[in-house]
């Protein structure tokens, strides 16, 4: 594997911070035992962290989060672990054993690398995975450009990564792009059979493809909210796009049917179900006067 200049950097941070962390584990053991095992209540740490990860990243893919939303929920965890685990090493006043120093010593970096090799990419330092753009780069100044360029460059070398095309086709959409943010969504779509099961992509794709031809979604965008409902016959973004593309071809009775399904799964009184009701009233005095 070759790696860049970047990816030398990569590792050289890495190196600083499992220096740092054993600066401040390994004196604290020397100096007190915590009440709970330090070694258990790490590992017991980082496998809540994994498990809260990867649950925000299912909420990434599955198009609930935003990826600012995603990067600023992963710092927070990020930073509650490194506040447990500095709670943790002053939690005690009995001695501890030097071997036990000795053993978190040798084996936190051990625990980080295989961490990373189980869970990360090691085949991506240097090569800017989706994962680490969409950590990292939107806290820069730099922003959702840079974002998008890295995220581009990444999918020149890795064609085949359909999650990074939807990201990809996300972050289009924030800068306008919709044409290009279509064609993103056509392309993860394409290359994975469990992208092309989650209504909520088929959505996304035709708001695309209807804000690319002047924010109607007649024709192909239309067929694409039809797919979303033949995968998900309640979907609610689904029913509400159906339901527009409906009363803006005139067919008022048909976006009834889509805008009241949807309302029976809205919180009654919420300010989504209050909307939605009066959308709903309109079409209905439509669809009489018609």
């Amino acid at each position: 594997m070759e790696v860049t200049g970047a990816g030398v950097a990569l590792w050289i941070v890495l190196a600083l911070m499992l220096a740092a962390a054993l600066g401040l584990v390994v004196p604290a053991l020397l100096k007190a035992r915590p009440r709970i095992d330090a070694v258990d209540r790490a590992a017991l740490n980082a496998e809540v962290y994994r498990s809260q990860l990867a649950d925000l990243d299912r909420e990434l893919a599955g198009g609930t989060l935003t990826v600012e939303e995603h990067a600023r929920m992963a710092d927070d965890l990020r930073r509650r672990l490194l506040a447990e685990a500095r709670e943790g090493g002053i939690a005690s006043a009995r001695r501890a054993p030097r071997w036990a120093a000795g053993i978190v010593a040798l084996g936190l970096p051990a625990l980080a690398i295989g961490l990373y090799l189980v869970f990360g990419n090691p085949a991506s330092v240097g090569l800017e995975s989706a994962a680490d753009i969409a950590q990292i780069d939107l806290s820069a100044a730099s922003g959702v450009a840079a974002t998008v360029e890295k995220l581009e460059a990444h999918l020149q070398r890795e064609p085949r990564d359909a999650r990074s095309w939807i990201i990809l086709a996300r972050l289009r959409m924030e800068g306008d792009r919709f044409d290009a943010a279509a064609a993103a969504y056509a392309k993860g779509l394409d290359l994975s059979a469990k992208v092309a099961r989650d209504p909520q992509v088929w959505c996304e794709y035709a708001d695309a493809l209807g804000m690319a031809q002047g924010g109607t979604l007649e024709g192909r965008p239309r067929e694409l909210i039809d797919r979303a409902l033949s995968i998900s016959p309640n979907h609610p973004k689904a029913l509400e796009m159906a339901g527009s593309a409906e009363y803006e071809a005139g067919n008022f009775k048909a976006a009834l049917g889509y805008w009241e399904r949807l309302l029976a799964q809205l919180p009654p009184g919420s300010p989504s179900y209050r909307e939605l009701a009066t959308a709903i009233e309109r079409a209905r005095r439509l669809a009489i006067d018609g």
